[in-house]
């Protein structure tokens, strides 16, 4: 950093670095150091990048390991760029692939003189496009944009490839951080399956309900009383809506899968499914620790037939004191189980089924997301239809 400061004391410098700037900086090499990786992480890496540096755009773009394409992570400024963005890494007209594909820095300091090249926004008037470099060779790129021309002397580069490269190592970080978490995301949708399997369709009413839980979850953003719902408890509870029949492993086939009404004695087994699913998520935590997929999903397993009114189990929780994952899940999960067919019964219609929330409301279930939730009934029918189920072929 010396070779950009000469005197910091005064706030004087040689190249850009004033002290907002210096403060700026350093704020966000302490927040690359404490961040916690999560479905953030990389908004609030362009975001800290752009205090920095204090151009019109930022973006980043990481290469698709599955693809031959750089992918759009995170940006500020591209208010026109679709999220998740794609560009070709052969795509000639793109600066973008040019950097990444010659890992060197790609700077048009005039692109109404520059003909032949896509920009991404089409009121842009220089670009400075740098490769993301980790030890396995390039990993992305990050885009510098200005609407005016001419707009990244040599110090502006100079800062701006400084702090790509001490990103380089903070993203390489994120990444595989991300990759691992992926990767337990499906073990632990594995065992969520294992309580389908054993019926003849699955796939489908986990998939379901995951997606109406994610919808609910997403409509209540804003909604007073819902604080908790943030970006991380929705992606978190996309997810462990999947754990809440896990328990179901430890019923017996005679009365999971019996298709007539079940006895006392057989549906106080079946009850048990939430205290089994509960202690065996709990359980996980006990020894390997917290992680947020698996403590949601704990609540949820165990919580999901609890009532509003208290007259649920295994708990008797009633109000609010069930947690807002098990009663989001809870309706869900019921307008799900009735609109499809099982072992022991046909599918219920869409307005008969709507007809049991409402009259569920209150009692049942918690009455404000009812209302929520049946607020828009054909985008229900939609998640339906991207969702069927799944046969399983027998040989």
């Amino acid at each position: 950093m010396t070779q950009f400061i000469e005197n910091i004391n005064d706030g004087t410098v040689i190249s850009g670095f004033g002290m907002d700037r210096l403060q700026a900086l350093q704020s966000f090499n302490t927040r690359l150091v404490c961040m916690t990786v999560d479905d953030s992480s990389y908004d609030e890496v362009v975001n800290g990048v752009w205090k920095v540096v204090g151009t019109d755009y930022c973006a980043l773009f990481l290469k698709d390991p599955h693809s031959n394409d750089l992918v759009l992570q995170a940006s500020i400024g591209y208010e026109e760029v679709p999220s998740g963005l794609r560009i070709s890494c052969n795509d000639p007209t793109s600066i973008h692939a040019q950097a990444f594909t010659e890992e060197y820095l790609v700077y048009l300091e005039d692109l109404t003189e520059t003909p032949g090249i896509n920009p991404l926004c089409s009121l842009m008037g220089s670009s400075l496009v740098l490769p993301v470099i980790s030890n396995q060779g390039p990993v992305g790129v990050f885009d510098f944009g200005s609407q005016n021309t001419n707009a990244f002397p040599p110090q502006e580069i100079g800062m701006c490839s400084m702090i790509v490269d001490q990103m380089s190592y903070s993203l390489e970080n994120i990444r595989l951080v991300r990759e691992l978490s992926d990767s337990r995301d499906a073990v632990i949708r594995g065992m969520a399956l294992l309580s389908e399997i054993r019926d003849s369709h699955i796939g489908g009413h986990l998939s379901r309900i995951c997606a109406m839980s994610k919808y609910l979850a997403e409509r209540l953003v804003g909604r007073v009383g819902y604080h908790e719902v943030t970006p991380s408890f929705i992606s978190t509870i996309e997810r462990a809506a999947a754990l809440h029949d896990v328990g179901k492993v430890g019923i017996p086939d005679a009365i999971l899968l019996k298709p007539g009404k079940l006895t006392d004695e057989e549906f106080d087994v079946m009850r048990t499914h939430t205290t089994i699913g509960g202690e065996l998520l709990e359980g996980l935590i006990d020894d390997f620790g917290e992680y947020a997929l698996i403590n949601m999903g704990s609540s949820v397993a165990r919580a999901h037939h609890e009532r509003w009114d208290g007259k649920g189990y295994p708990n008797g929780l009633a109000g609010k004191n069930i947690p807002l994952e098990a009663r989001i899940v809870s309706i869900c999960d019921v307008y799900d189980a009735l609109t499809s067919k099982r072992v022991y019964k046909d599918a219920w219609g869409h307005e008969e089924t709507i007809n049991i929330l409402r009259d569920g409301a209150g009692t049942q279930f918690d009455p404000d997301l009812v209302e929520v939730f049946l607020s828009r009934p054909k985008d229900l029918v939609e998640i339906r239809k991207l969702y069927p189920d799944k046969k399983i072929k027998s040989d």
